[in-house]
């Protein structure tokens, strides 16, 4: 399938539809973020969950930030794993990964950690059903 925005979003609902039971869990499930373009907050830096890098309403890469969840590292996620892409130099996030580069912004999706490993099985669910620039190890 084509690796658009729209389409990521159209696999995440369906995703969340077979995975998530609102009723049980007591709200409904989450929504990408707009486009970060690495000025101020990336969107859900404090949860882990999923990210996909995108260029206009093309999907280039997708990527996973989870962390085993104890210890000091509990939460650890998104904003970690963005620290791997991007330096802040004067005050600005500067993408340093020719991916982030080339894309040019990034959306997410975060998860609560008690539900964290969903996102795990997101990033996989998405990786096998689109067809991105930079995911070449597709399952």
């Amino acid at each position: 399938m084509e690796a658009t925005v729209g389409n990521l979003v159209a696999l995440t609902r369906e995703f969340f539809t077979k995975h998530w039971n609102a009723e049980a869990i007591g709200c409904a499930p989450p929504e990408w973020s707009g486009e970060y373009c690495f000025v101020g907050s990336m969107p859900n830096h404090e949860r882990q969950g999923v990210y996909a890098f995108v260029k206009g309403d093309q999907v280039t890469y997708i990527g996973v930030a989870t962390s085993k969840g104890g210890g000091r590292y509990r939460g650890h996620g998104l904003g970690k794993r963005f620290q791997a892409y991007a330096k802040v130099i004067d005050g600005t996030h500067t993408p340093v990964d020719p991916r982030l580069i080339d894309a040019g912004a990034m959306v997410t999706i975060g998860l609560d950690v008690d539900h964290a490993y969903l996102a795990n099985a997101l990033e996989l669910y998405l990786i096998g059903r689109l067809e991105t620039e930079h995911n070449a190890n597709r399952p």
